[in-house]
């Protein structure tokens, strides 16, 4: 079996990772580190998750803190801990731009000062959209695999579906109209609005570093 570092794959490639006993396609969204916005423990293989794993809610408190989300925990904790272990292990810690807080800011933190996560809900920025004063400025950069996607208006790229149907996404991006609001993806590959207490789907996001060995069926290999 031949084996290719994960940096050699190309963008829209897909390599598999055990969730939960069971392979599951992550497409290779980004190489690197996306811009001078992120820290540098983002320097790696960004990988989304093809398909939507769940419906879960943002937040059960209904507001839009990603950082003190119940989604952000989740992904962190149980979420995470159903990779094998020799891949939970691997994937990078990171610190992503982020909107601090609740509210209507649309103030980003980044760099050294960005949201620690292994496991990460993707942004309004990194998937192309740049549609109004309502969306935080500049939450990071746009992602190699969104290039060319609309900035406010469906996109093919972005639909995505859980048990065969297109279905709506989570962002990690809040909602900024509004202190109860986060952004998704609906189903023709748009943006939307939806309050962060109901039911959207999440496609996991992480890093792993471009040295990792990948075989020719998708198998990564830490070894």
């Amino acid at each position: 079996m031949a084996y290719v570092t994960l940096s050699s794959k190309a963008i829209g490639s897909t390599i598999k990772l055990k969730v939960n006993g069971s392979a599951k396609d992550f497409i290779v969204v980004h190489q690197g580190k996306p811009s001078s916005v992120y820290d540098d423990s983002c320097n790696g293989t960004w990988l989304l998750m093809k398909d939507i794993y769940e419906n879960r809610q943002w937040h059960s408190s209904n507001t839009n803190d990603y950082a003190n989300s119940t989604i952000h925990s989740y992904l962190n904790s149980t979420f995470l801990n159903l990779f094998e272990s020799n891949i939970k292990n691997a994937i990078k810690q990171v610190k992503l731009p982020y909107r601090k807080g609740s509210g209507t800011s649309t103030t980003v933190t980044s760099g050294s000062n960005g949201l620690s996560a292994k496991i990460f809900l993707l942004s309004a920025t990194e998937t192309s959209f740049n549609f109004s004063s309502y969306m935080p400025s500049g939450e990071g950069a746009e992602l190699a695999y969104f290039k060319g996607c609309a900035d406010n208006s469906s996109d093919s790229k972005r639909v995505a579906y859980l048990n065969g149907s297109a279905t709506g996404w989570w962002l990690r991006s809040p909602y900024c109209y509004y202190f109860n609001y986060a952004l998704c993806v609906d189903s023709s590959g748009d943006w939307y609005g939806s309050g962060c207490s109901g039911s959207c789907g999440i496609r996991p996001a992480l890093i792993l570093p471009s040295t990792l060995l990948v075989s020719d069926d998708g198998t990564v290999s830490t070894n």
